[in-house]
């Protein structure tokens, strides 16, 4: 956050002072929400959630060097600092943020969708870097929290601001326009993540639309021509909105031969590595060789050049910087154990959706050369918020998995019943089942029994919801350079 004067502090919020400190400093150079962090300089936003209140613990915001506090309810003793009230703390935060994001110079970006988002977010930052000054969400800092800070933390100088947007409820999304105001928008797909909120895909496609329909009349508006749900959204689009900027991705053949698809953009078979792209970008025609791994990531880089595009830069530059596009914590990302086996951990999250695309990039060419032309395992959790659709999507998860070719599986999560039915009604051979683990909850006994398993020259692939919390099965491998917390 740019340098704020109590007086601006207090009419962006709206507010009105509550109190002022005499001899402490009126001019704040942060936003902070934590008392265990470092304050100095800093307002503390007293902010509530499902299991805290942050007006608790003013006193230590104080001590760890806050110069002011932002509060809905009066403390209960003189602070000894600037005391501004409001009357909801974080209705005040979303409307400082928009006000702030009406005073930046930079371009906002604006993404979301059920897959992708988080992955089209760093894949469009690392193509702008070489050109311009960028500014993004750190993590998944995309809700009604996370974007207002996102925001707030963006440098003066910044001429694009990359803002991921999730939401599990109808309308989030266009309160999250209404903060941003992006000027380019991006839907990467919709398929059934938080289908347990919504109830149909129907529904999660009009929540996610949310993204075009509340942008400003003049955004530029990116359409993934793939999905069924945004085609259509993108087939209304020169209607809806006469005035913007449309622009179309594809990762399909047949695009190619279709003028009115901006950015297409499909697997390369002659790929020396990871991930090889070829196609057309803004009309011109091009290859590139990435580090990435897995199919599914085509679809995130087509969506990352068609924001690209739309913000201005270069057909020649985007096809030059895709090779700069690379795996981030718990996405696809391929890490070496100790003993030599490979790990292919995408334990970020995790949907249907994606895990049908995890395991159709085992079989891909790049993939069977990490493993040497070994044998593949899988540790596989639950997939959350899947509401009532939970017990059937994790049956057809295990036929999957009994038909993917795999050596065993450990699965673990409320759902590990149907999954072993799944498994059991795929088919699968005598060795397989043997080698099948399942049980409700993680358990380190049964992980060290897959582990006993595998071979130097093996792969194994990691993924789950994230709450599912998959790196403690990584961590007993003693991976080599990796992180235990993304």
């Amino acid at each position: 956050m740019r340098a704020t004067r109590l007086q601006e502090l207090m009419e962006k919020c709206p507010g009105r002072l509550l109190r002022r400190a005499p001899g402490v400093a009126e001019s704040f150079t942060g936003i902070g929400t934590d008392t265990r962090k470092d304050l100095r300089g800093q307002v503390f936003w007293a902010l509530r959630g499902e299991s805290f209140d942050a007006h608790d613990f003013l006193a230590q915001a104080v001590a760890q060097g806050a110069t002011a506090l932002v509060v809905d309810r009066e403390p209960a003793t003189d602070p000894g600092v600037h005391v501004i009230q409001v009357d909801d703390t974080l209705k005040a935060l979303q409307h400082f943020a928009r006000e702030s994001r009406r005073g930046l110079k930079a371009k906002v970006v604006g993404i979301t969708g059920s897959n992708g988002k988080t992955s089209t977010k760093e894949f469009l930052a690392a193509m702008l870097k070489p050109e311009l000054k960028v500014h993004w969400n750190p993590g998944s800092f995309n809700n009604h929290f996370g974007l207002p800070f996102n925001l707030l933390q963006t440098p003066d100088d910044a001429e694009v601001v990359v803002a991921e947007m999730g939401m599990n409820h109808a309308g989030e999304l266009t309160e999250l326009c209404r903060i941003a105001e992006p000027d380019v928008v991006v839907c990467t797909m919709v398929g059934s993540a938080h289908i347990e909120h919504f109830g149909s895909a129907d529904k999660i496609a009009a929540a996610k639309e949310e993204i075009y329909q509340a942008a400003p009349p003049s955004a530029a508006r990116v359409y993934n021509d793939d999905n069924p749900w945004t085609r259509k959204m993108g087939e209304r689009a020169p209607v809806e909105y006469p005035v913007a900027k449309i622009l179309h991705f594809s990762n399909q053949e047949e695009s190619l031969a279709k003028p009115s698809v901006d950015v297409v953009l499909v697997r390369d078979e002659a790929s020396t590595g990871g991930l090889a792209v070829r196609g057309r970008i803004g009309g011109l025609e091009g290859r590139a060789e990435t580090s990435l791994l897995g199919d599914h990531n085509l679809v995130n880089l087509a969506a990352a050049a068609a924001l690209a595009l739309a913000l201005g830069l270069k057909p020649a530059t985007l096809w030059r910087n895709l090779a700069l596009c690379k795996p981030h914590w718990g996405r696809m990302q391929l890490l070496r154990a100790a003993s030599g086996t490979a790990i292919l951990f995408d334990g970020y999250n995790a949907n249907p959706e994606s895990m049908n695309a995890m395991l159709d990039s085992l079989a891909t060419p790049a993939l069977r050369r990490v493993s040497q032309e070994g044998r593949v395992f899988a540790v596989l959790g639950e997939m959350r918020e899947l509401g009532t659709s939970a017990e059937e999507a994790h049956f057809e998860l295990g036929r999957r998995v009994a038909r993917a070719g795999l050596a065993g599986v450990y699965f673990y999560g409320p759902s590990a019943a149907p999954f072993r039915r799944g498994v059991e009604a795929g088919g699968p051979s005598v060795e397989f089942l043997e080698n099948t683990i399942v049980s409700d909850i993680y358990k380190e006994d049964l992980a060290c029994r897959l582990v006993s398993m595998l071979n130097p020259h093996d792969l194994v692939a990691v993924k789950a919801s994230r709450g599912m919390k998959t790196e403690r099965f990584v961590l007993l491998l003693k991976p080599q350079d990796f992180l235990a917390k993304g």
